[in-house]
């Protein structure tokens, strides 16, 4: 990972939370909103966040019980603390209620003075969440960052020269962008290992790794007049899926190379920012759409998009066949 890049968000972090740690309770509200804005516009930190998302399911009713019921819940490992505090600082930060942070931080003090009282939030919430940011930062496992920053460098930058190296050789093409994908993700410090392919270059990148931390993301194309549709993706997912069994992974991701202007839409009941996943017993599989359709109009110049929508039957349906 780019070292000088981690260095400077890392500064850009720290100032922004001594900010937060030094408000007081009259503008507390609005500067946690500020700080929590500040991250949603940063792909790595977006990708840690994302990554709590999907465990949310540990802490969400201790969560509820914290908001509803006032009970000062303490967590018991790092991982539920950390989502925890991140549920927490969305609901206060989406919450209209200017004193939110106060009410959830009387659960814990004795203190009567709001500034006093907010103490408790900052150290219960606040530092514990930046610590989780701050330490994995420089994790290399945290894939779900690089893939959101790859996306966009993708999108902004490559979008011409990918679309070729699809459409120079639509038999092989798909193979092509995967190693486009890793070859990124080595670069970024990820440690993984890929035997040769084979002469017919039909060697899987997932299954032919060695080692003991295997990389769960396999690449799709999505283009239906190739048929590369809806199926096409349902059985990309169902691969992926079958991948973290084998490995023993909790996690997954399937990366889809848009190579047409028919769209994706995820109508799933999980989805944090504007990264889809599904949950399956046990396993969390993202799905992360890379476009690199090159448009002949504007975007407001194209009219209404046709999308393929995916439904967490849809996918499902793939366990059945």
């Amino acid at each position: 990972m780019d070292r000088e890049y981690i260095q400077n968000l890392r500064y850009k972090l720290q100032k922004r939370v001594r900010r937060v740690n030094s408000s007081e309770y009259q503008v507390f509200h609005y500067v946690l909103k500020q700080f929590w804005g500040f991250l949603q516009d940063q792909p790595l930190l977006v990708g840690i966040m994302e990554s709590l998302e999907a465990h949310s399911h540990l802490v969400e009713s201790d969560v509820a019980r914290i908001f509803d019921s006032r009970d000062a819940i303490v967590f018991n490992s790092e991982l539920e603390n950390a989502v925890a505090c991140f549920l927490v600082l969305r609901r206060c930060v989406e919450s209209d209620n200017d004193h939110a942070e106060i009410d959830v931080a009387h659960n814990y003090s004795h203190e009567s003075k709001y500034n006093e009282i907010l103490e408790s939030f900052k150290d219960i919430f606040v530092e514990p969440f930046y610590d989780y940011l701050d330490e994995y930062l420089d994790d290399s496992s945290l894939l779900l960052s690089l893939l959101i920053k790859y996306k966009h460098k993708c999108e902004w930058f490559q979008r011409e020269s990918l679309l070729t190296t699809w459409e120079s050789d639509t038999r092989r093409g798909e193979k092509k962008l995967a190693m486009h994908l890793y070859e990124y993700l080595y670069d970024q410090g990820i440690n993984f290992s890929i035997e040769p392919a084979s002469a017919s270059g039909e060697a899987d990148a997932v299954s032919s790794q060695q080692g003991e931390e295997p990389l769960i993301a396999d690449v799709k194309i999505f283009n239906p007049e190739r048929s590369k549709g809806k199926d096409y993706i349902a059985k990309g997912f169902r691969q992926v899926y079958d991948y973290t069994l084998d490995y023993n992974e909790p996690v997954g991701y399937l990366v889809i190379f848009k190579t047409c202007e028919e769209g994706l839409k995820f109508s799933l009941p999980d989805a944090a920012y504007n990264t889809p996943f599904v949950k399956h017993n046990n396993k969390t599989i993202f799905f992360l759409v890379v476009d690199i359709h090159e448009y002949e109009a504007s975007a407001s110049k194209r009219g209404k998009l046709q999308f393929v929508e995916f439904t967490e039957d849809d996918l499902a349906d793939e366990f059945s066949k």
